[in-house]
């Protein structure tokens, strides 16, 4: 292949994968069940993706299923050192990310971590069929859109939350860290 047209798969690319997100973006706003707007006029803080700094916000409490469907909420994991990982089976940076976590839960699970990886897949069968082939050895739920009100909406995938023992958050990673970053910011909240 020659250069000019390898540069031009490579836009290509780029290109595909930029309008995968807008649209994904796009229908995660629209299936919104209360717009941020409405939060903000309502004079409610902002929800934690959206929000300017979030260091020391307590994590709003959850329940979602997880790949078989089974109810799973955050206050199970009370008193434990929490990362929530927004990420989906399509996000490129995000699978560079997930043997990271696999081993960072391994490495920090005897200090009570609990590493939860949070799907924004459109469906629970792409998550399931993901996860066949692609075992984790860490919790993984659905969102379906039911984090909106309180969480909002990640702004690119992957996004991480890193949250202490008392339920408060004291990181929040936008997009693809470096695996040292992500062990610093574990060892911050053990």
């Amino acid at each position: 292949m020659s250069e000019t047209k390898s540069k031009s798969a490579n836009w290509l690319i780029i290109g595909v994968v930029l309008i995968g997100g807008l649209i994904y973006l796009a229908y995660s706003r629209k299936n919104a069940p209360q717009p941020v707007a409405a939060v903000a006029a309502a004079g409610a803080e902002a929800p934690l993706l959206e929000a300017g700094n979030v260091t020391g916000r307590t994590a709003p409490m959850w329940t979602l299923p997880d790949a078989d469907g089974k109810p799973v909420s955050l206050a199970q994991f009370a008193g434990h050192p929490v990362v929530l990982d927004f990420w989906a089976t399509w996000c490129g940076p995000c699978a560079v990310e997930l043997p990271w976590w696999k081993e960072l839960q391994d490495k920090y699970r005897a200090q009570g971590l609990v590493v939860i990886g949070v799907s924004e897949d459109t469906s629970l069968a792409d998550v399931k069929k993901y996860l066949a082939t692609n075992a984790l050895n860490y919790q993984v739920v659905w969102d379906n859109s039911k984090l909106m009100p309180t969480y909002g909406t990640p702004f690119g995938l992957p996004t991480t939350l890193f949250i202490n023992r008392q339920g408060k958050v004291t990181e929040r990673a936008l997009g693809l860290e470096g695996k040292p970053d992500l062990d610093k910011a574990i060892r911050a909240i053990l």
